[in-house]
């Protein structure tokens, strides 16, 4: 028998981040009824949801990030000639 080698295929050793396509909603909030509804950071299981925080009763979430965008969303105004 002749002696062989097996590389497996590992990951890198160098960890490279990503940059997070939500940081823009992250610490941003709005308020419902007498709670303020506060974007505290991305989901660890999926990169396109965040995690949202009710001050009210500290109660957690995840909701898609595209909705939190679309709540945020600032209406443009005509501007006076």
């Amino acid at each position: 028998m002749s002696a062989r080698q097996i590389t497996l295929p590992f990951r890198s050793r160098q960890i490279e981040f990503e940059a997070d396509p939500n940081a823009d909603v992250i610490g941003r909030s709005y308020e419902e009824g007498g709670a303020t509804i506060t974007v505290v950071e991305t989901c660890l299981n999926d990169p396109r949801r965040v995690m949202v925080e009710r001050d009210l009763d500290g109660h957690t979430w995840s909701m898609p990030a595209w909705l939190m965008r679309l709540m945020f969303k600032e209406t443009k105004r005509k501007r006076a000639a």
